[in-house]
């Protein structure tokens, strides 16, 4: 039985740039037959799939269930989805969008809807859209690299996107979103709840958010724009916290991301939650390394904390691929927006070149943001962490970005007295 995530359609009323809750999605190539129409796929995940047509149609009305819709593409052999509802539906520039949650899916049919989601096509979009044409200009061997994650990826576990999030996220793309029903859903657990309001307050620590568990008053000091990266970000602090080695690796991602939305403010384009969400998921890469071999792990990821480079090129010797790879896979498919996860890819990049800046802008800032977030962090242990490679990865990051030394400064004393000790991240 599949877990009940759902796909986002497209939202109802035409998307200004200014709206940051309509996250940039791609078509796939891929069709969904369903009840004798073929219908061009829009998207797809681990719980849901999505599809789009010229004209509406009556039978595809919310919570009705179809059985034996198939799914055809040219990345894989087709499969049969044994059942699934109508979820949503939303109607924009004079297309239908219709959303709909597996139900029922066998093994079988399992393996290839994976491939469907994170191979083929999606690869290719990956590369090309970060990439260039070339895909040469990150790394010659990253198309290897990431083919290489995928395949490692299915050792391990990875989350699905709990359904409280997915609604939280379906409720935000209405034209209208319902404040109570927001509320409703992030209260629903107490230490989601409590993680919450705890990564509010370091995120936007000059609002006036107290300890109480006041949500709507959240809601309404950091605006709507920003609660689904919080969100994101409290469910996966929740999630990832099953082995000391997991805990230390998102304790330093929470202090990156303490870092990053401090620094966030001289960025144009980058919010402060989203900046946050950045820094926290710029090593999820390396949480799932970890489930691989944690013993041969624990050692790559302290000297990550001074070497960033030297345990990358570890992480390569070891697994033919890194956390880079492995976490925008990871991120992708979490349905993080692109500017995030094509940032994870790039965050130890020195070949950020004018030609991928000019079209990725903020994709390029993002990744550059979470290199000197991770500076920060990793000087605010101690100055013995400040080796000459943690110096080159700051100086790269500001030579491509307008920041001052005066709010590098800001982020270090905000990560010194807010964030989590040395003990609590090298102490293992």
């Amino acid at each position: 039985m599949q877990t009940l995530d759902s796909v986002p359609p497209a939202p109802e009323a035409p998307e200004t740039q200014e709206d940051r809750r309509q996250h940039p999605r791609y078509e796939r190539d891929f069709t969904v037959t369903l009840n004798n129409f073929q219908l061009d796929g829009y998207d797809i995940s681990q719980g849901g799939i999505s599809f789009v047509t010229d004209s509406s149609v009556k039978e595809f009305q919310i919570g009705r269930l179809f059985s034996n819709v198939q799914v055809s593409s040219l990345k894989t052999e087709p499969y049969k989805i044994e059942a699934l509802v109508i979820s949503s539906y939303r109607r924009r520039h004079d297309r239908h969008y219709y959303g709909a949650r597996l139900v029922n899916l066998s093994e079988p049919a399992q393996t290839l809807h994976d491939a469907l989601i994170q191979g083929g096509a999606g690869l290719n979009a990956l590369l090309e859209d970060t990439c260039g044409a070339e895909k040469s200009g990150i790394s010659p061997h990253l198309e290897s690299r990431l083919v290489t994650a995928l395949e490692l990826l299915k050792r391990v576990y990875v989350y699905h996107l709990p359904p409280e999030l997915l609604a939280v996220k379906e409720e935000l793309y209405r034209p209208n979103p319902n404040l109570s029903q927001i509320e409703s859903l992030i209260r629903k657990s107490p230490e989601t709840l409590a993680e919450f309001i705890k990564i509010a307050k370091d995120a936007y620590p000059k609002k006036s958010i107290d300890q109480l568990m006041k949500v709507r008053t959240i809601l309404n000091l950091i605006g709507l724009d920003n609660v689904f990266e919080l969100f994101s970000s409290a469910i996966l602090v929740r999630q990832h916290n099953n082995s000391p080695l997991e805990n230390a690796i998102m304790k330093h991602g929470m202090n990156a991301g303490l870092a990053a939305a401090e620094l966030s403010d001289s960025i144009d384009g980058i919010s402060r939650s989203e900046a946050y969400l950045a820094g926290l998921l710029q090593n999820i890469g390396a949480v799932f390394l970890s489930k691989i071999d944690p013993i041969a792990y624990k050692p790559i990821f302290l000297k990550s904390l001074s070497k960033p480079y030297t345990a990358r090129q570890q992480e390569l010797d070891m697994f033919d691929t890194s956390h880079s790879e492995a976490g925008v896979i990871i991120a992708k498919n979490w349905d993080m927006i692109p500017e995030i996860y094509k940032g994870i890819l790039l965050h130890h990049s020195r070949h950020i070149t004018p030609q991928i800046r000019q079209t990725h802008n903020k994709i390029c800032n993002m990744a550059l943001l979470m290199m000197l977030s991770d500076f920060v962090a990793c000087s605010a242990m101690g100055q013995n962490y400040v080796s000459d490679e943690l110096k080159q990865s700051r100086d790269y990051a500001l030579s491509h970005l307008d920041i001052s030394q005066e709010h590098v400064r800001a982020a270090y004393t905000m990560v010194i007295t807010t964030g989590y000790k040395v003990t609590d991240i090298a102490g293992l």
